[in-house]
């Protein structure tokens, strides 16, 4: 904790005091206001500072009344009050006022320079007339924590009497520190049984003792006793602390033992509230929350925790990742929000925006249904990483379901460039060419692809559909240029990525071709044709025989695509043939 020395810059007390002269113990004769003589060794020192409260002068008489209160009832050698001389001279030594009220952190430093085993914390406020209302506690460090023995709130006629009421709670609950140092000694002599005996008698001894209890539950830790029984004894003391964060901590530890879910998230915000600008502590609980299944609870801390302090990254990573575990358990309706906190998230942090969390978000975004969201995540990803191909694949697959074959195909080819053998790429590249009737431009793109070492089989599928609609054209109208074109087609793409398709296409043009020539060769050979005619005949049969041998090669290596076709073409080619001879011979062909 920090304090101000004076006007001067923030310093802790705890540094201050270890710097500063450490003044000597008193001695009876000059200390008379306490009977009985020097404290021995072994007498406990009690520490009572300035009381917190809004009227300084109060906190500052009613420790005084206290500190009178106690030197008149107990011996010097029984409970050593600390006077207030040498704690002035203390914090005045550290450059402090006298009349400082510390906090609890503050108060144990100063207890352990002046030798004190107790410290009476707490604040008054004044009530009706004269009167006043004490909240206390006793504080006492054992190790390196400190134990809080809280006491009954005292309502007082004036200080006097109000002194009097708290002197006589502190020494009720003193009777219980016996037993607590019995058990803790024991304890730390791994004289366990013994140890419980000790904490059992300091309870008998002061009914509502926490620091005898806490005794009993450390034990009750090193034995690892079961969970019910750690609970048990976290319970009595929450009743008499509820603020106590060993036994909030040790609670919520033993119900997760136990499975039990809705224990575990109750004692854990417990904790968090008790102390709720602990961030560490706060990320802990988090963690446990959110790994019982509840990450929307850890948001509502997060966001107090970002009250706190607006903007930390750590935080808002955090925030993110809760965010997505809620919407990924079924709050759909956080996909949004998670996608918002992501952006906070990296806005705060720029190193955080990596690939990982761009594919996070497109994810989540994905996960939303959010088209527009998507192509956003993946157009500021693919500006951040240009190389990274996924991202262009990812747009190029967004602008060709949106219809927006220009800027596929921009994105397309960029992601062969990073890649040129990708099939995928090419493929996107290649359809969003034929979207815009350029057939051409597919097929170079298919030759460059597949010189790269893209799959020809793949990109010969997409080349097919500048085939296809050639084919179905020629069978629908039977006129032979349809034909022609359709043969055209399907050689062009058979020279870059055949396939039995394609081979089966050309195949079925050359046929057709043939068959067509043929028919006209018919016309041609009658008795009443002209010489012109016959030799037209003539060119019709080079055309049929040429088409025919296409075919004959062609159709074979096309059988797997359509077997039965493929054979009544075959059938066909072979019933033509023998005509061929036939009508040269009748046309005078040479």
């Amino acid at each position: 904790m920090s304090l101000r020395r004076h006007a001067a810059s923030a310093v802790s007390l705890s540094a201050l005091l270890v710097a500063a002269p450490v003044l000597a113990q008193p001695r009876p004769s000059q200390q008379p206001a306490q009977r009985g003589g020097a404290p021995k060794p072994e007498t406990p020192y009690i520490l009572v500072p300035v009381l917190q409260s809004s009227d300084k002068l109060l906190g500052v008489t009613t420790a005084d009344e206290i500190r009178s209160r106690f030197q008149g009832e107990h011996s010097a050698q029984e409970l050593y009050v600390i006077p207030k001389n040498n704690i002035n001279g203390t914090l005045e030594a550290s450059g402090y006022k006298a009349d400082s009220a510390l906090n609890a952190s503050d108060l144990m430093e100063l207890a352990k320079q002046l030798r004190g085993d107790f410290v009476l914390e707490g604040k008054v406020s004044k009530g009706t007339g004269n009167a006043v209302r004490l909240e206390t506690r006793i504080l006492t460090r054992s190790g390196q924590q400190t134990l809080s023995q809280p006491l009954p709130a005292i309502d007082g006629r004036d200080v006097g009497d109000a002194a009097k009421q708290i002197e006589r709670a502190v020494s009720e609950a003193l009777k219980g520190v016996p037993g607590y140092k019995l058990c803790k000694n024991d304890y730390l002599a791994q004289k366990y049984d013994q140890a419980i005996k000790d904490a059992q008698a300091s309870i008998v001894a002061y009914p509502n003792t926490t620091l005898g209890r806490m005794c009993l539950l450390t034990v009750y830790q090193q034995q690892k006793a079961a969970p019910d029984s750690i609970i048990a004894v976290s319970e009595a003391i929450l009743q008499r602390d509820p603020g106590s964060m060993i036994a909030l901590t040790n609670a919520a530890e033993a119900y997760k033992a136990k499975g039990d879910k809705d224990k575990v998230i109750d004692y854990e915000l417990r904790v968090w509230r008790a102390d709720p600008q602990n961030s560490a502590n706060a990320q802990s609980i988090i963690r446990d929350i959110t790994n019982f299944g509840s990450p929307e609870i850890g948001v509502k801390i997060v966001d107090t925790l970002l009250t706190q302090n607006p903007g930390d990254p750590e935080m808002l990573h955090t925030r993110w990742l809760l965010l997505l575990k809620a919407a990924d358990a079924g709050n759909r309706a956080m996909w949004k929000e998670a996608i918002k906190a992501g952006e906070e998230w990296v806005k705060a942090d720029t190193a955080a925006l990596t690939m990982e969390f761009v594919n996070r978000q497109i994810g989540a975004a994905q996960r939303d249904s959010d088209a527009a969201k998507v192509q956003e995540v993946a157009a500021k990803g693919s500006q951040k990483f240009p190389k990274e191909i996924s991202l262009h694949l990812l747009l190029a697959q967004i602008y060709l379901r949106a219809g927006q074959s220009q800027q596929a195909m921009t994105e397309a080819r960029r992601a062969m460039d990073i890649d040129p053998k990708s099939t995928t790429a090419a493929l996107f590249a290649m359809t969003a060419a034929n979207n815009m009737s350029q057939p051409d431009t597919a097929m170079a793109i298919a030759q460059k692809a597949i010189s790269g070492g893209a799959s020809k089989d793949s990109l010969g599928q997409v080349l097919l559909q500048n085939a296809v609609p050639a084919i179905s054209k020629a069978q629908n109208t039977k006129e032979r240029a349809d034909w022609e074109a359709a043969l055209r087609a399907s050689q062009a793409v058979d020279a870059v990525a055949p396939s039995t398709q394609s081979k089966f296409f050309i195949g079925l043009s050359a046929f057709s071709i043939s068959a067509d020539a043929l028919t006209n060769v018919q016309k041609a050979a009658g008795p009443k044709a002209t010489k012109a005619e016959k030799a037209q005949g003539c060119d019709e049969v080079k055309v049929a025989e040429d088409n025919f041998a296409t075919a004959q090669i062609a159709i074979p290596a096309g059988a797997g695509f359509d077997k039965n076709a493929a054979g009544q073409l075959m059938q066909g080619i072979q019933t033509y043939l023998p005509y061929i001879p036939q009508f040269k011979k009748a046309l005078g062909c040479k």
